[in-house]
């Protein structure tokens, strides 16, 4: 778990030989001073106390190394050995004299430092950065280089929704009543998130649907694919409340048009924001319904708010959306729950809000759908089962493996450990893939059910994930508990040492080796 933005890595280590200046950004946000690098052709080696870790390019935006020289150049062509002969260097692809190469690396230590104390002193909520944007009031902690394309992601996001649904923002319901923008806050810290916003334990984001209205969104870097998907999600709650501000909608179609818009892409060639792509987590979900001889029925999925709004509900949606029979129909239904004064709708007993009933909700889909019988809703339903399994395709890596975490969170190990393994065939999984299927490899040992082999291949898939993010102290941890119980307890004891190096704060990584030295003493 990450638990802070900023790792200040200011160990005193007796005879380590390496100076400790160095600078580290990350591409995901993370920023690591007081270092020990050493630039390879692969990327920069950090040096600590407890191992040397490999950081490669891919993954750094930016490597500060004060004290080491940078190699010799060797010239391209004629014209480059001339300028090398007249005693200059290039630096940033300009050809410079080297005092002045010096003095420009000089400022960009100061600057880069600069930064690591601002984004370190903006990491605490009490100082957290504020920005306004044309529609929104953004208040975050973490880094701006970060930041910026979730907030322009977020202005293409609203300006792309209210031009399709013809709404628009509307003052006296954020924190300012003069000004029509939403607050939305984004935390580099899960803690942070839960403490700040109120939202409970497993969320990743959180809309305030009662006045003042309040966006909240946890910044998982691990999966930043997951953080967008969230962020669209419940920025839709709000962009449906505009339809009718005094209105909540049902969970379905509610939650099942957030699912929808949740799965919103950005085409940086065009600059255009598009959505209703398949989530393909969900679709697996449904998949393996399907599998299992489980078909969900209409009048079953619109009876009573459950979690099959999340999956089925979302394909039904993604179905009338796209299908040209219906897709104007659905529209006009969609506004017609909240503005059409003819249907019947209870009070919510707070803000003033009013919501149509879950078990009204088929009369009046059906009426704007023109389903008049038995036999006109059943047609439907064939048409739909049809298209999810005709149109709808898992073609990624990426819903696989957050199908397998959903099934690893609801207690459904067999069903994990077959998606986790469909995953990795399919490639390109995360590292928190990898991860996570370490970690049920083990637990299952523990409890008896593992298989002969499951430790080599948690180890394995540890590894794995260390490689794509050797920075993460979580994954050196939990291989080296593990370590602890199925291997080398000394090998244990320097990963886990390596951890708490790379996550200072982290006080459950020093209580624990806390414990385990006070045992083996």
């Amino acid at each position: 778990m990450v638990r802070t933005c900023i790792c200040l890595l200011c160990f005193l280590c007796a005879g380590f030989g390496w100076a400790q200046e160095d600078i580290l950004l990350l591409k995901d946000g993370r920023i690591f001073d007081g270092l020990a690098l050493e630039r390879v052709e692969e990327g920069v080696v950090v040096h600590y106390k407890h191992g040397d870790i490999l950081v490669r390019n891919s993954l750094i935006e930016e490597a500060v190394i004060v004290g080491q020289e940078a190699p010799a150049y060797v010239p391209q062509n004629a014209e480059e050995s001339k300028k090398l002969e007249e005693g200059l260097v290039p630096y940033e692809g300009k050809w410079v004299s080297p005092k002045v190469r010096s003095r420009k690396i000089q400022k960009r230590i100061a600057e880069r430092r600069a930064l690591v104390d601002e984004i370190d002193q903006h990491s605490l909520w009490r100082n957290r950065y504020k920005v306004q944007t044309k529609y929104f009031n953004f208040e975050h902690t973490i880094p701006p280089y970060v930041f910026e394309r979730y907030s322009n992601l977020m202005e293409a996001y609203f300006a792309s929704f209210c031009k399709e649904w013809k709404v628009k923002p509307q003052k006296g319901y954020g924190q300012n009543p003069k000004d029509s923008r939403l607050l939305v806050c984004f935390y580099n810290d899960e803690d942070l998130f839960h403490q700040v916003s109120g939202a409970g334990g497993g969320t990743l984001g959180y809309f305030r649907f009662v006045k003042p209205l309040e966006l909240n969104i946890y910044y998982e870097r691990l999966d930043p694919s997951l953080t967008e998907e969230v962020m669209f999600h419940e920025a839709n709650h709000y962009l449906q409340k505009l339809i009718n501000v005094k209105f909540s909608y049902p969970h379905w179609p509610g939650e099942a048009l957030a699912e929808y818009y949740g799965a919103s892409h950005w085409d940086d060639k065009k600059k255009k924001i598009s959505s209703g792509h398949v989530l393909e987590g969900r679709l697996t979900e449904v998949l393996t319904d399907i599998d299992r001889g489980k078909w969900m029925h209409i009048e079953e999925l619109l009876a009573t708010s459950r979690y099959d709004h999340y999956t089925w509900g979302w394909t039904l949606v993604h179905f009338l959306m796209n299908d040209k029979r219906y897709a104007k129909k659905f529209h006009k239904f969609y506004v017609a729950l909240a503005n059409d004064k003819k249907i019947k709708r209870q009070s919510m007993g707070v803000d003033g809000l009013k919501t149509v009933r879950q078990e009204d909700v088929l009369p009046v889909l059906q009426e704007y759908l023109g389903i008049k019988t038995q036999a006109d809703l059943e047609t439907l339903e064939k048409e739909w089962f049809q298209y999810i399994q005709e149109e709808l395709k898992v073609t990624s890596s990426h819903g696989l493996e957050k199908a397998a975490e959903n099934a690893r969170r609801y207690g459904r190990p067999i069903r994990a450990k077959r998606l986790f393994e469909e995953a990795f065939a399919a490639g390109d999984a995360s590292a928190l893939a990898h991860h996570n299927y370490a970690e049920l490899l083990v637990r299952n040992l523990h409890s008896g059910k593992g298989e002969d082999g499951d430790w080599e291949l948690a180890q394995k898939h540890w590894q794995q994930a260390i490689q794509m993010s050797p920075m993460t102290g979580e994954f050196y941890f939990s291989l080296g508990e593990a370590m602890m119980d199925f291997g080398d307890r000394e090998e244990a004891s320097r990963l886990m040492q390596l951890a708490a190096e790379l996550d200072p704060h982290n006080r459950r990584m020093l209580l624990t080796i806390e414990e385990l030295t006070d045992e083996d003493s």
